[in-house]
């Protein structure tokens, strides 16, 4: 008996070892059975291709690490990645701080931060700015009333949001001390500023331009920084999360925060393309690091109510 038992061991081996190796998060099992496709989405900070093209690392990477298929989500504004979080129709995704409280209040609380950016000397947190080109008159933000200053999209801390509140809460209304039409986006109020469309722009930087779409336009070749000046900055503001929902299984939401933070042990190319712009890591962060920017989203939400009875 010992013998055929033996033998029947030898040859179960024999044939496990002709077995392809499964990935090892796919051999422990877990959240991977459920979700054998993880949806990543990316709010539009430039266009669908450069964002496709400039993610292709980490997904591999990502696909490696996790033993499951990855996805990129990309839609053509913020309210598409936002709607499709909600919704559940992708796991994760990287938003503003404005857009992350947005998607927490439609989803009663279903969403919440997993990881930031942190600054390449450990600080975080970014500011809106307004921009005008180097060679225009404008020195302060007074110079400009009257003038059309672009903001980007109603769902954008930076390009509308915190502009909106900081002016407000000066007595000067952004929709009254200028003229303020919607770009469309980051890229495309600096382009407009630049082609003398607008007089100036809000959009987002840094400390350095490490972070935002000043850094991103300058590495797409897209802006030479000679060409514009900030004139106003706003207080700092944290960092864009990478958002998770909230139902997913707790060890799923474990190996997430593992892989984004260990990408800059890794290769820091793939951190700085999670994080658009350069870092030190993803660093973990909570609800608790957003919440005087969801009050101001609140507040934001409750005076578009009273402008609109």
């Amino acid at each position: 008996m010992i013998g055929k038992q033996f033998r029947r061991n030898i040859v179960a081996l024999a044939l496990a070892a002709l077995l392809p190796a499964a990935p090892a998060a796919a051999q422990q099992g877990g959240w991977q059975k459920k979700y054998p496709v993880v949806k990543y989405g990316v709010i539009p900070v430039e266009t669908q291709t450069s964002t496709t093209k400039g993610m292709d690392g980490f997904l591999k990477h990502a696909e490696k690490a996790t033993g499951v298929k990855w996805e990129l989500y990309t839609a053509t504004d913020y309210s598409g990645v936002m709607n499709a979080l909600i919704a559940g129709q992708i796991n994760l995704a990287w938003l503003s701080g404005f857009s992350y409280c947005q998607t927490n209040m439609d989803s009663k609380g279903g969403v919440e931060p997993l990881v930031a950016a942190a600054e390449p000397d450990g600080s975080m947190g970014y500011n809106a700015v307004i921009v005008v080109k180097t060679d225009s008159p404008y020195k302060t933000f007074e110079d400009l009333k009257g003038k059309v200053v672009a903001r980007t999209d109603p769902l954008s801390g930076s390009g509308y949001l915190i502009p909106t509140a900081a002016f407000r809460a000066m007595g000067k209304p952004v929709d009254e001390f200028f003229k303020s039409p919607l770009s469309g986006g980051h890229p495309q109020s600096v382009l407009g500023v630049l082609k003398g469309t607008y007089d100036a722009a809000f959009t987002w930087t840094s400390k350095n331009d490490n972070i935002g779409n000043l850094r991103q336009m300058m590495n797409k070749g897209l802006l030479k920084r000679e060409e514009i000046r900030v004139i106003w900055t706003s207080d700092p503001l944290p960092s864009p999360p990478v958002v998770i929902r909230k139902d997913v299984p707790a060890d799923m939401r474990a190996d997430m925060l593992k892989l984004f933070t260990g990408l800059k042990d890794v290769d820091m190319k793939l951190a700085e393309s999670v994080a658009q712009g350069k870092t030190s890591g993803m660093v973990a962060v909570s609800h608790k690091d957003y919440e005087l920017m969801c009050q101001a989203a609140a507040d934001e939400r409750e005076a578009r109510k009273r402008k609109a009875k």
